[in-house]
């Protein structure tokens, strides 16, 4: 039966695991510098990262876990004061807030645990041997989450700029805004051992309703979006045009819940080199010497503006599955481009 004490305790823990995720906010508006350029920046990259992964897993502790419950004095302790160093460092006109909140959970945290709140409720099971499976699984679960997120926090300067050198990250691309700051972009890049006119024969037929996006097809078909890669040439699929729609799911998806066309309009296009696809990104063919291409896609993400709660979003449910899934991508157009050379042409 569950009483006030639980209630109590899921909302803390909620809560937790909320202020957690929204410290996601501070690379989205650049406030971390990547790589770290003084001692400075780096106190406050290990900051922020201790304050999200801790606080995640106190969260996390509070909810029922108990592996990370047995820590949790520890773990919050740790937390909060990383929080307050990465605010403070790392100083934004909205840290206030980060801070405000930081008061108040410590607060509420010490309030909760003098009165018992943190205490779990202790019933009997009917089965001990169910019981025990149950914990278990809750216990894999609440150690996938937490690893989860201090793998995303770990690897994002890495991953948001995977296979790029410095010249790739200043070089200016079809759909770049005119005011750029690369501390908002994601760039990706890989170099092929093919002309560009041979990759863009391949990328030209990205798409749901054609060639599907080279990646790990079978996992976006477990979402139900209906994605089969084909990896041939097919004359039908090079014709491209900006304005034309690059289709992500079959029409109705998931019964119109989100509209009943979803993908991307294509902004620019540039036959042979550029392809931008609004609310994804620019996906560029540079000449890198003979039969060779640097294939770069950047995309947008952050800014000054970007709200904590979209940031946490982000962070949790876009930034590793889309890297996990762009780079399977761009690495099998490698891998087709640098195979089937003479195809692609041929089909051109």
């Amino acid at each position: 039966m569950w009483t006030w004490r639980t209630f109590a305790r899921c909302g803390l823990g909620i809560f937790i695991l909320l202020h957690a995720l929204a410290h996601a906010v501070l690379p989205l508006r650049g406030v971390l510098e990547y790589p770290p350029q003084s001692l400075a920046s780096a106190l406050t990259i290990v900051a922020y990262s201790l304050a999200l992964v801790a606080l995640f897993a106190a969260g996390v502790g509070i909810l029922g876990s108990r592996l990370f419950g047995r820590h949790v004095t520890r773990l919050m302790g740790i937390g909060l004061v990383s929080s307050a160093v990465a605010l403070t460092m790392g100083w934004d006109p909205a840290a206030w807030w980060g801070l405000a909140l930081d008061a108040a959970l410590a607060g509420a945290f010490v309030g909760a645990r003098n009165i018992g709140v943190l205490a779990a409720d202790s019933q009997p099971t009917a089965n001990p041997a169910r019981g025990r499976a149950g914990r278990w699984l809750a216990e894999a679960v609440a150690c996938a989450l937490v690893g989860y997120i201090a793998v995303g926090t770990v690897l994002w300067p890495w991953h948001r700029r995977w296979g790029t050198t410095p010249a790739d990250r200043v070089l200016a691309l079809p759909g770049d805004p005119v005011s750029r700051n690369p501390n908002y972009e994601l760039t990706h890049a890989v170099t092929i051992d093919a002309p560009p006119d041979v990759v863009w024969a391949w990328l030209v037929q990205l798409g749901q309703d054609r060639a599907g996006f080279y990646s790990y097809d079978w996992l976006e078909r477990l979402v139900l979006a209906d994605v089969h890669n084909v990896y041939e040439i097919r004359p039908e699929w090079q014709q491209r045009a900006a304005g034309d729609f690059v289709r992500a799911a079959p029409p109705g998806y998931l019964g119109g819940l989100f509209g009943r066309d979803v993908g991307w309009t294509i902004g620019q296009f540039e036959p042979g080199r550029a392809m931008v696809l609004e609310h994804w990104g620019a996906f560029v063919l540079e000449p890198a010497g003979p039969n060779q291409t640097r294939f770069i896609i950047r995309s947008s993400i952050g800014g000054p503006d970007a709200p904590a709660w979209g940031a946490g979003l982000t962070f949790a449910l876009f930034e590793l599955p889309h890297f996990i899934m762009e780079r399977k991508m761009m690495l099998t157009i490698k891998a087709c481009a640098e195979r089937y050379p003479a195809v692609a042409r041929l089909e051109r």
